[in-house]
């Protein structure tokens, strides 16, 4: 037929060919349409197949008591057959086949039936098309003579080198810096985490981890520590020339800064507790505080200089 279908069933279905559900066409529906493709349907037939005695109806498409045998998966080698191998199969038909065992064969997470008459496991996968690879195993042995009902199981077992990498936390150091003030911290080089690759030599069987063994472990980047500086500058006093007393509170703020409602920012204060005579000196930041009676917010950090941070507000004198 001349079509330009793209597609095997495309072209069945416009030539009119309907397929039953277990007919086989070869190549498949779905292969490509080449020229001069030919293209062979294969129509399911029933027949009864009788293996020692036990008699089953089975759908088949083979043409040939030996094509019949080989779709049900009937290793027929050295049993007696009839009709021949190469007898034509009609729809009704019965083929016999005597003198083998029915073994049950587990690979590649396919289970299969079998009828056979082989001596070894070993050569009934051979007869199925199963190839071992130098590391599989087979139970219960590959010289295992199979019996009626025994199960030969084929146990893929693979070797692979993986390689893992994982982190390495920093460390943290700090460093003190005169050119920052006391209370004061500033991350000067952030850190840097580590990376370590360790080789792992990982036994597969059926593509499920069995063992894994450690070959090698080396640092393929060292970490690199956090570094903060911390501040130890204080505000210096050349003279004092003015005062003042009230009541000190403080606020968060980094550093020995503070807040005044008038003096210009830069202005260095010092402050005395007059309750223990201890002594800070600031720096004028900020505007505040606005509450009566008080004349100085000052940071967290100098007011833990004068006292506990629980005392809230401390009776002072300021001097600039």
């Amino acid at each position: 037929m001349q079509t330009f279908a793209p597609s095997v069933g495309e072209a069945l279905s416009r030539a009119g060919v309907v397929l039953g559900p277990a007919d086989r066409v070869l190549p498949g529906v779905d292969a490509a349409l080449a020229r001069d493709q030919k293209i062979e349907v294969l129509r399911s037939k029933e027949v009864v197949i009788v293996i020692n005695g036990e008699r089953k109806s089975e759908q088949v498409t083979g043409r040939t008591v030996d094509e019949v045998l080989k779709e049900l998966s009937v290793v027929s080698r050295g049993a007696l057959i009839a009709p021949a191998p190469s007898a034509p199969v009609d729809a009704g038909d019965e083929i016999v086949v005597a003198q083998s065992v029915g073994a049950t064969v587990s690979y590649d997470g396919n289970t299969q039936q079998v009828r056979t008459n082989v001596l070894t496991a070993g050569g009934l996968l051979r007869q199925l098309g199963v190839v071992l690879g130098p590391y599989d195993r087979v139970e219960p042995s590959i010289l295992a003579y199979p019996s009626e009902g025994s199960t030969i199981k084929v146990v893929r077992v693979n070797q692979a080198i993986e390689k893992l990498q994982s982190k390495i936390g920093f460390g943290r150091k700090t460093e003190s810096s005169s050119t920052l003030e006391l209370g004061v911290r500033k991350v000067r080089n952030a850190g840097v985490e580590g990376v370590r690759e360790n080789s792992y030599r990982i036994l597969y069987e059926d593509g499920k981890v069995k063992s894994r063994t450690l070959l090698d472990s080396k640092v393929i980047r060292e970490p690199v520590a956090e570094l903060t500086l911390v501040g130890t500058a204080r505000p210096s006093l050349k003279a004092a020339a003015h005062q003042q007393t009230g009541k000190a509170s403080w606020y968060r703020q980094p550093g020995l800064m503070a807040a005044h409602r008038t003096l210009p920012f830069g202005t260095v204060v010092r402050v005395t507790n007059l309750a223990n005579g201890n002594q800070v000196t600031v720096t004028i930041r900020d505007r505040g505080p606005y509450i009566d009676g008080r004349i100085i917010d000052l940071s967290d950090t100098a007011f833990r200089q004068l006292s506990p941070q629980s005392k809230g507000v401390l009776n002072v004198k300021i001097e600039w």
